[in-house]
């Protein structure tokens, strides 16, 4: 460093040095858009890693005597004392839900009463037909969510999405088709149970996108499992329990149960949320097209449900047609991608011109 006419001279290694480390460290202080679509990813796929262990777990809770209701309110009240307690020991900030617009408070209660009608209906396919056949029917639910963000103006049909429909549509088809006599078998009742948690799935992700935003995540998945379990209970109490309660006794019901509260609901509603408030529920719905691979493959090693060739080809027409039907439009990628460009630009002129001063 030299003095010049009263004014120190930098050199510009050091200027370039100090605006590289003041960029680096605004990067770890605030998280890029890259950052968090990556963390978005992360906890979709997580989320459909965690729900992927339900079918299996429910069918075991079945075995030891648990009404479906009953599963479905267990879980959602352990799910919401879990994330309840986290949130109680950790001291992690929650908001006063009468600070809320009505607005929010209203989409709030929607997606409890949605994560409610899903849960009932969900469980009850699970004990109505095999597990790999309610997936199946179940996730034509991102086709739904495409549809709704259509027709919210979120997204536009292409020739993508339109084929992706036509494929999933297909699928599905051959899967309800494809089962062989005393292998895997389909109903009435359980096709229609699990048709409606498809579209409560997609009502969940499409408000819970932009709805109640000012509501930390963990506070909102705790209220929304709260709620649900008391919609819950109020089902379990007269259908289930008045039925008998053999299933106290059953060491794997409690099990199965427990798991499915801590990891199905609590880990999962949370991973979920975050997944939605930074990826979108479109892609989002994608993501937890995991689920069905683990749910399949688990009930297959655990419960011994097999599937016939033509409902392999069939799941997978499901999936890649959900797949192709969320593709992004490419002049939307675009202009996503120079304003990243544009804003990552900003922020570098903004920390190296302090340094120049």
């Amino acid at each position: 460093m030299a003095l010049g006419a009263g004014r120190a001279v930098v050199d510009p290694v050091v200027v370039n040095a100090i605006a590289s480390a003041r960029f680096a460290m605004h990067a770890l202080a605030v998280p890029s858009a890259v950052s968090d679509y990556r963390k978005g990813v992360a906890a979709a796929l997580a989320a459909g890693l965690a729900f992927g262990i339900l079918g299996p777990l429910s069918n075991v809770a079945y075995g030891g005597g648990m009404g479906s209701a009953t599963f479905a309110a267990l879980r959602a009240t352990i799910g919401a004392a879990a994330v309840g307690m986290v949130i109680h020991a950790a001291g992690h900030p929650t908001i006063a839900l009468s600070t809320l617009r009505r607005r929010d408070r209203v989409l709030l209660l929607t997606t409890a009463l949605a994560q409610a009608s899903l849960s009932l209906s969900l469980f009850a396919a699970y004990g109505a037909m095999p597990v790999a056949s309610v997936l199946a029917v179940y996730f034509c639910y991102p086709l739904i969510v495409a549809g709704a963000s259509i027709v919210l103006g979120r997204e536009r049909l292409t020739v993508a999405r339109a084929a992706g429909l036509v494929v999933a549509l297909g699928g599905l088809a051959a899967v309800l088709l494809g089962s062989a006599p005393g292998a895997l078998s389909v109903s009435v009742l359980g096709v229609g149970l699990a048709a409606f948690a498809a579209t409560c799935q997609a009502a969940y992700l499409v408000v819970s996108r932009n709805g109640f935003s000012r509501v930390p995540t963990d506070q909102a998945s705790a209220l929304i499992l709260g709620g649900a379990a008391v919609l819950l209970w109020l089902v379990a109490v007269p259908v289930d329990l008045a039925a008998g309660v053999g299933w106290l006794a059953s060491p794997s019901a409690w099990l199965a149960v427990a798991v499915a509260g801590l990891i199905g609901a609590a880990f999962a509603k949370v991973v979920l949320l975050a997944a939605v408030r930074r990826v979108g529920g479109t892609r989002t719905s994608v993501l937890l097209l995991s689920e069905p691979i683990v749910g399949t493959v688990l009930a297959a090693l655990l419960l011994g449900q097999g599937l016939s060739a033509l409902q392999v080809l069939g799941g997978v027409g499901v999936l890649v047609g959900a797949g192709l039907a969320q593709r992004p439009a490419r002049g939307r990628v675009r202009r996503r991608t120079d304003q990243s460009r544009h804003s990552n630009s900003n922020v570098r002129s903004s920390i190296v011109a302090p340094a120049l001063r």
